[in-house]
């Protein structure tokens, strides 16, 4: 079982490791044992999921811990969700209950009791979320140092979900006064599954010198993957079209038309080709999500599956089409729930046991289940409408086949707009369709979102900031800067934007300094600290509880909430609303016959450049993937007949009698910085999923085209447009000056415009 690497463990581990019946080592788990143990710096362990990382870490830390125990917290495992934590907590416990390693977690459904335990016998292991970490500093800050003074190790699991984003900046930063405050630098042990550049993410541990990060990396470790993908048309037309059957013959001829009106529009045609429909009782009409709900009954009702969905309200929709189904249809049992972050967490626990129970169960859910959580044997996974990165797709499909021997297995839905008398080109596109083929491309070749380094995180700073002053009562910018910014992880902040963020939050009433100098908490900052969403530095929103017969069912954002009588479908249950009660901030609930899926508050993803570039590809070559149905294969050369007689195919640039319209494949940064280029120049003009279309004449276009592959705009000129600037927590303390660049920095992609403004130029007629 790799012998050499496991005399190297304390002999109470090797005991525990005979006890759990283990018969061998996995590789990554020699390598980690001999890295850990015989080596100094920083580790990152990527492997596939389930392939062992978690005992890969914790195997010699506990070894290290039980050869040397002290009395405060020496290991601190690091995760992005509080179900992760309680899963690896229970693995944990078992490894060390032999070792009299205490093993501790803490999160805001621990009790109080338990945290207090920790705090006044400190040991062991801790496992946290960073937002539960940066409650010790803010509650706890005098006792920081005693707590952590022995730290040793600190293992972030689930690596790739903090790169580039603002936990993990959080995190860091967190990282950096925990430094601070014990005077020691912890080994930090970076555990995932999915990681494209692996440089990146040592750039992350290890910032002023990546290279001495070791890599263990499970790169031979090889699976079987069945992908399948099913395409559907939405059948939800502008008033006045009809939605009758589109016929093979419709969908083939629909490019006809593009050249008989301008940009594309087409005469009406609806819906798709699939196979028929279950049969059902209801009058309401089928549609597309109905013909999904016939396919997850016929793929996902006898075994434990994981559909994911883009947003909760398309999962709360899905979940109720399924029980419909399973009601009409008399089934004995229905295998279909929901998990996703605004069920309340006895709804969420209840279904993560109905999971690991081995009854034929399939969870509804958003990325709530994407993370390393222990729900048993998934067989398959299934995806509503089309993941935002590669990196999430492969996140996912890492969910099913984690036992030896089985298949990782994952069938995608992609829905696009039906054709219909509005159509634009970009819809007969079909560039969901588009985009699902050219993610499963990349995935396939093994590419992945690199990570990006160049954000300047400002409001994250600004978080940072006033917790540090809130922890320590006051201290000196000079320290500030130093501890955050010269040795801390914003140091793309430079010491004259550092100034100016000061006299924002001094301005905004958030501090103050005393005539000696230090800088402390003003009044608002007081208030906003003592708050209970200060701990998380990304936006947060007041919730209101939703509540039947004293069981809460939920949360709603507040902005959001349906009025008293409406019917809403949540857990995916029909639902009347009652009763909103402010002073308490909850919503009363009872069951009902009719309801739609509610509001929830959430962005759209960013497409990366190399994913646009890849569905230009895929458009432009006569591939058939194999993994696509009929449906699919039709819609897909129908774009490409569609994108062939427009006169995409010969040129990115469509040159109409009253406009100009451009395909520039490039991703939501670069598209967004080249709309903001045309209203900088005053130039009219709409901008879609793929293109953007100008109101000015060809020579117009061309003289624009060249101002930009001239530079002629700066990134912080267009930023200084931006019709909205804030979209972080406290981006509102910031000036427009910062809020400019930070947005230049973080929003913006001005070289990516630049060269498809000189792609377009060598290719303009």
């Amino acid at each position: 079982m790799g012998a050499d690497a496991f005399s190297l463990l304390h002999a109470g581990v090797q005991k525990a490791i005979w006890s759990m019946g283990w018969k061998e080592l996995h590789a990554i788990q020699v390598a980690a044992i001999e890295a850990i143990l015989g080596e100094q710096g920083h580790v990152l362990i990527a492997a596939q999921t389930a392939g062992g990382k978690t005992e890969a870490a914790f195997l010699p830390i506990i070894s290290k811990l039980a050869a040397n125990p002290q009395p405060s917290v020496q290991a601190l495992y690091v995760g992005p969700l509080k179900a992760l934590i309680n899963d690896q907590f229970a693995r944990l416990e078992i490894l060390c209950e032999q070792l009299d390693i205490p093993v501790h977690r803490w999160h805001g459904d621990v009790p109080g009791t338990r945290k207090k335990r920790l705090r006044d016998d400190p040991g062991g292991i801790l496992l946290i979320t960073p937002e539960s970490l940066e409650s010790n500093f803010i509650n706890f800050g005098n006792q920081v140092a005693r707590i952590y003074k022995n730290i040793e190790f600190v293992v972030i699991d689930e690596l790739h979900s903090f790169l580039a984003s603002v936990r993990g900046i959080h995190l860091l930063s967190l990282l950096a006064r925990l430094s601070a405050a014990t005077a020691r630098r912890p080994r930090l042990v970076g555990l995932s599954a999915t990681l494209g550049d692996l440089t990146s993410a040592c750039r992350f541990l290890e910032p002023d010198d990546p290279s001495t990060v070791r890599i263990i990396n499970d790169a031979s470790a090889t699976r079987e993957v069945r992908f399948g993908m099913k395409a559907y048309l939405q059948r939800d037309h502008p008033e006045g079209t009809d939605s009758r059957r589109l016929t093979p013959h419709e969908i083939a001829d629909l490019a006809e038309q593009i050249e008989e009106n301008d940009l594309g529009a087409t005469q009406p045609l609806a819906t798709k080709l699939s196979e028929p429909p279950i049969p059902r009782t209801e009058v309401r009409p089928a549609d597309e999500l109905d013909e999904i709900a016939d396919d997850v009954l016929r793929a996902f009702a006898s075994s434990t599956n994981l559909i994911f969905g883009n947003s909760k309200a398309s999962i709360e929709l899905l979940a109720d089409r399924l029980h419909e189904r399973v009601r009409l249809e008399r089934w004995p049992a229905d295998p279909f729930i929901v998990h996703h972050g605004s069920l309340s967490k006895d709804l969420r626990e209840e279904g993560e046991e109905i999971l690991k129970s081995g009854r034929p169960t399939t969870a509804l859910c958003s990325s709530t289940l994407e993370m390393g959580i222990d729900i048993g044997a998934v067989r398959a996974v299934g995806q509503l409408d089309v993941p935002w990165s590669v990196a999430s797709t492969v996140q996912r499909l890492g969910r099913s086949g984690r036992r030896a021997g089985d298949a990782a297995i994952m069938r995608m839905y992609v829905r696009d707009d039906s054709p219909h008398r509005k159509s634009t080109l970009t819809s007969l596109l079909f560039p969901n369709l588009l985009r699902a083929v050219a993610i499963t491309r990349l995935m396939v070749n093994k590419w992945l979102e690199p990570l990006d380094s160049d954000r300047l995180h400002l409001s994250t700073l600004v978080h940072q900031i006033l917790s540090w002053l809130r922890q320590t009562g006051g201290t000196s910018a000079a320290m500030l800067y130093t501890a955050l910014i010269a040795e801390g992880p914003f140091r793309n902040v430079n010491a004259e934007q550092f100034e100016t963020l000061l006299r924002c939050l001094a301005a905004n009433d958030l501090i103050e300094q005393m005539p000696e100098g230090e800088l402390i908490l003003a009044l608002t900052g007081e208030r906003v600290t003592a708050a209970a969403d200060f701990y998380a530095a990304f936006q947060g929103t007041e919730e209101y509880t939703v509540r039947h017969d004293g069981e809460q069912i939920g949360k709603l954002q507040s902005s959001l909430l349906p009025p008293i009588g409406e019917n809403i479908i949540l857990a995916g249950r029909r639902w009347r609303v009652d009763e909103i009660v402010p002073a308490t901030l909850c919503v009363f609930v009872s069951p009902s016959r009719g309801g739609k899926a509610p509001v929830f508050r959430g962005a759209r993803g960013d497409v990366h450049t190399r994913v646009s570039q890849e569905m230009r590809t895929v458009l432009f070559t006569v591939e058939e993937p194999p993994y696509l149905d009929v449906s699919g294969k039709m819609l897909l050369a129908s774009a490409r007949r569609v994108a062939s007689l427009s006169g995409l195919t010969r040129c990115d640039v469509l040159i109409r009698p009253s406009a100009v319209q451009w395909f520039p494949w490039l991703g939501t940064r670069g598209l967004v910085t080249l709309s903001l280029c045309a209203a900088t120049a005053g130039i009219a003009h709409e901008a879609d999923a793929l293109s953007i279309t100008y109101h000015t004449s060809p020579e117009g276009f061309r003289e624009h085209i060249r101002s930009v592959e001239s530079r002629h705009f700066t990134a912080l000129e267009l930023a200084s447009r931006m019709p909205v600037k804030i979209f972080e927590k406290f981006d509102g303390a910031l000036s427009d000056d910062l809020l400019d660049l930070a947005n230049a920095r973080d929003r913006l992609d001005l070289d990516a415009a630049v060269e498809a403004a000189q792609t377009a130029l060598r290719h303009l007629p």
